[in-house]
């Protein structure tokens, strides 16, 4: 008689490995069973290293961003979200240890979550038991004005414009918008976000902007980026060579009105007609108010002679040219 042995529901995985003789043969016996809660490591998460600022009022979606996608890469966002419960104890020594697992995992989370916040912020989630407790706290303190924040950032990227800032800048100004809008609220299209690129550009960049809206297909934000970056480099050219034909034209304008000037100036001085240098034209007036010789036919005041003429009384009669000289 033949007795049976039962088989182990729970084996140990083993593995022999035999010596390399030619009639035997390594045997593996494997256990299929998943491991249970109380086998998984206790993962303890390093904040000051994987996330690089605190929590503050103003910085809830991006912290929430960070701190979900370090959840998610350690397995651990069923602890914050709820839907990992703490199991209850049955009396078993198996139902004890994955108890005290999940709150050892989960105060690790807690305090990671505490070590993540302001200081402002940490005394109004200090008295939550869980992880999930406190993260629920911090959902109804901030996620209302997560909601106020995002109206006015879309209100923002309706109304901004380009104005003096580089095709670059404008559109990092309009990444950043978007980038966090889509944190608070949804991802915008690539259709609209094109059409508040395009409504913010301006006149200068009207002939371009023209053929994007009439495309058939989406245009995607690095495309975009790249066609009007193009367009803005030619648009500079155009300039430089503005300037260029403007500078040209008046330093020609300004050689040809001197050389005027000057060759005006020679002909008045080789004019015959004119008088000597210094005087005025059709008189030969020198500086000292007499009439030259030349012009007049009469003698100079300087060589005419004055006679004494005698008054009623015998006198000699003086005149004025003679007291003058």
């Amino acid at each position: 008689m033949v007795s049976e042995e039962p088989a182990s529901n729970e084996s140990p995985i083993r593995v022999t490995t035999m010596s390399s003789s030619s009639d035997q043969n390594p045997n593996f016996n494997l256990n299929t069973q998943p491991p249970s809660a109380a086998e998984k490591p206790i993962i303890a998460l390093n904040i000051i290293a994987q996330i690089n600022e605190k929590l503050t009022p103003s910085t809830f979606p991006q912290w929430c961003a960070q701190f979900e996608a370090l959840l998610i890469g350690y397995d651990l966002l069923d602890y914050a979200e709820g839907t990992l419960r703490c199991p209850t104890s049955a009396g078993t020594a198996a139902d004890e240890l994955r108890k005290i697992h999940w709150i050892r995992q989960d105060k690790l989370i807690l305090s990671a979550l505490l070590a993540s916040t302001a200081s402002s912020i940490t005394p109004l989630i200090a008295t939550a038991k869980t992880s999930h407790e406190a993260l629920k706290k911090l959902n109804n303190l901030y996620a209302s004005r997560s909601r106020t924040r995002a109206m006015q950032l879309k209100e923002e990227l309706t109304l901004i414009q380009r104005g003096n800032r580089s095709i670059t800048e404008y559109f990092h100004a309009v990444k950043a918008l978007a980038d966090e809008i889509a944190i608070i609220d949804h991802p915008i299209s690539d259709d609209d976000l094109t059409l508040y690129v395009l409504n913010g550009l301006g006149p200068d960049f009207r002939e371009i902007a023209a053929p994007i809206r009439a495309r058939e297909s989406s245009l995607a934000f690095e495309e975009l980026h790249d066609l009007l970056i193009g367009h803005e480099a030619y648009l500079r050219r155009l300039e430089a060579a503005t300037q260029h034909l403007v500078a040209s034209a008046n330093f020609t304008k300004t050689k040809q009105s001197a050389q005027g000037g000057n060759s005006s100036w020679s002909s008045k001085r080789n004019d015959p007609s004119r008088g000597p240098r210094g005087s005025s034209p059709g008189h030969g007036a020198q500086r000292d108010g007499r009439r030259s010789n030349a012009n007049s036919g009469r003698p100079n005041n300087s060589n005419r002679r004055y006679h004494h003429k005698r008054n009623r009384s015998g006198n000699p009669h003086i005149c004025a040219q003679c007291v003058k000289k």
